[in-house]
């Protein structure tokens, strides 16, 4: 009996094992989605849409149409070639795998017989004269650009062609052509911001009534003003979240114009809980060309900026050893950072003393780490948000930044109920290789590890585990921004030459430049050479404590 119940279990046991490959067999294979970028191009071939060109980045190409239409492909949708200087791939049918070729290589796409919109991308190439798609069901799409003239007029003297603004402008006129002399007088006039390619919103052209003064410390004793704007009603700007108050930053010390935008791509990297948005754009002023500008947002209080209730005993901090400029400030009794009050612009003296008590207690428990048996140990983790102070050390010694070391231009919030943060950024024009002092010409050696409040940090175990983790996990992220770099350059194309017409710096020293090269060119690659030997040895180090 005992054999024949092992027999019968057997059978079923096969049986079932029969009937789960027969299951697995019956489970169709899933077919790669379409990219619905490749589908945007159908509808604009079926649709006759004329091509005037495409701008490729590291992540995504830009293909523009006639109409002010474009479609953007991204990496992961496929590739296009650009075949500018170089001849495209030849494509070809493996009959033997039923799969496509590119160059003898076997692209893994099967050929189709279906209809355009049935078909994945094969490969896809421009130059000067069209941008071609190769589709699995063996059709292309040739789309000719209407730019392209084979045939000059003059060959003999031909013109120089005007390069095509790729970034926003902007234009500004005051009211009388009146100058803007103060950092604390407005005066009143009109904004206009165009985005012709379209890249920032859907809103191409954009005009409001304003006023505007200057802004800055140093920067505003410089020749290339940075200023402040202030609309009469919240509008949103380039896609930006509405608001009232807008900067424009003129970079003139950094000859990339790109260390502060840069300094925000690794913020946002970082995942600080705010992260300005930065825009280059070209600044015409009563109807004067100034040049390249960074257009961000003005760092304020608000929903969509630094978003706490000053209302109930939250506050936002700057820390300035040096321009104080509020109603309400203090020095920290241990350490003597001083403390900027920026809102609530009114504070009662019980706030002031409450607020001043807590970063008393939050200092004092900086100088208890190490001491965790003393019977009045306070722990830090209680006073500050740990996270926030980790990003804080990183991006400032990773950009190597002069200011950044407890000293200025650093924001903290303290809300009710919460630890103190390290909100967000600002400031990095003289950055990751723009400074001749405090160590800025040496990619290598430490900025802030053993500053004020980072100098007892880093006697805590968990907080160099904090470190050493973070870096370990956008590392990659990090090294990759190089790219981000090269795609902003890019944009900047024939931009910089005008800037660089109205400001003929290139080969000068400006305060504080370690050196000048000569072309933009070369700006941006030491820029990129010195940000990445910095990082490397940031991690390096920080890995070994």
């Amino acid at each position: 009996m005992r054999k024949r119940i092992i027999i019968l279990f057997a059978a079923i046991a096969a049986i079932a094992a029969v009937c789960i490959s027969c299951q697995e067999k019956q489970v169709p294979e899933e077919k790669p989605a379409i990219p619905e970028s490749y589908l945007e191009l159908v509808r604009a071939y079926r649709a006759g849409k004329e091509y005037t060109g495409t701008t490729m980045l590291s992540s995504f190409s830009k293909i523009f149409f006639s109409d002010g239409g474009y479609v953007i492909i991204k990496k992961a949708d496929f590739d296009i070639q650009d075949c500018s200087s170089c001849n495209p791939c030849l494509v070809t049918y493996d009959s033997g795998s039923g799969n496509w070729k590119v160059d003898g290589s076997d692209s893994g796409i099967e050929r189709t017989n279906g209809t355009l919109e049935e078909s994945l991308p094969v490969y896809a190439f421009f130059n000067a004269e069209h941008l071609m798609v190769y589709a699995a069901n063996g059709e292309t799409m040739d789309f000719p650009n209407v730019n392209y003239n084979p045939d000059p007029v003059d060959p003999v003297d031909p013109v120089d062609p005007v390069k095509e603004y790729k970034i926003p402008v902007i234009h500004i006129d005051t009211e009388g052509k009146a100058p803007i002399v103060s950092k604390d007088d407005y005066v009143n006039g009109t904004i206009k911001v165009e985005d012709p390619c379209g890249y920032y919103s859907d809103v191409k052209n954009f005009e409001a009534p304003m006023k505007i003064k200057g802004r800055g410390n140093s920067t505003w004793g410089m020749p290339k003003k940075p200023y402040k704007i202030k609309l009469e009603e919240k509008a949103p700007i380039l896609g930006i979240a509405k608001d009232k108050e807008w900067v424009l930053l003129a970079n003139y010390s950094d000859k990339t114009l790109l260390r502060n935008a840069m300094a925000m791509e690794i913020s946002r990297i970082l995942g600080f809980s705010w992260t300005p948005t930065m825009i280059s754009v070209e600044l015409y002023l009563n109807g004067k060309y100034e040049g390249v500008y960074s257009f961000t947002e003005h760092k304020k209080v608000s929903k969509n900026r630094v978003n706490i209730d000053t209302e109930n005993d939250s506050y936002y901090i700057e820390i300035e050893n040096e321009d104080v400029d509020e109603p309400f400030w203090f020095r920290t009794s241990r350490y003597g950072v001083t403390m900027m009050v920026h809102e609530p612009e009114e504070t009662t003296p019980a706030q002031q003393e409450a607020l001043k008590k807590n970063f008393e207690d939050m200092e004092t428990s900086l100088a208890k780490i190490g001491h965790e048996t003393d019977s009045d140990w306070i722990d830090y983790k209680d006073y500050i948000n740990v996270q926030s102070f980790v990003n804080y050390y990183l991006i400032q010694e990773i950009t190597r930044n002069p200011d950044g070391n407890i000293r200025k231009s650093s924001f903290l919030t303290k809300e009710k109920g919460k630890p103190i943060e390290f909100y967000h950024v600002w400031d990095f024009d003289l950055t990751m290789g723009n400074c001749d002092y405090w160590g800025g010409t040496d990619p290598t050696g430490w900025q802030m590890k053993d500053v004020t409040w980072y100098n007892r940090l880093f006697k805590s175990r968990e907080f160099v585990t904090a470190v050493q983790e973070t870096l370990k996990k956008h590392y990659d992220e990090l090294y990759d921004a190089q790219n981000y770099i090269y795609d902003q350059a890019k944009l900047l194309e024939g931009a910089v030459d005008r800037n660089f017409e109205r400001w003929d710096i290139l080969n000068q020293i400006v305060w504080p430049n370690i050196v000048a090269l000569g072309t933009y060119e070369e700006e941006v690659e030491f820029f990129v050479d010195y940000y990445l030997e910095r990082l490397k040895w940031v991690k390096k180090e920080i890995d070994k404590l």
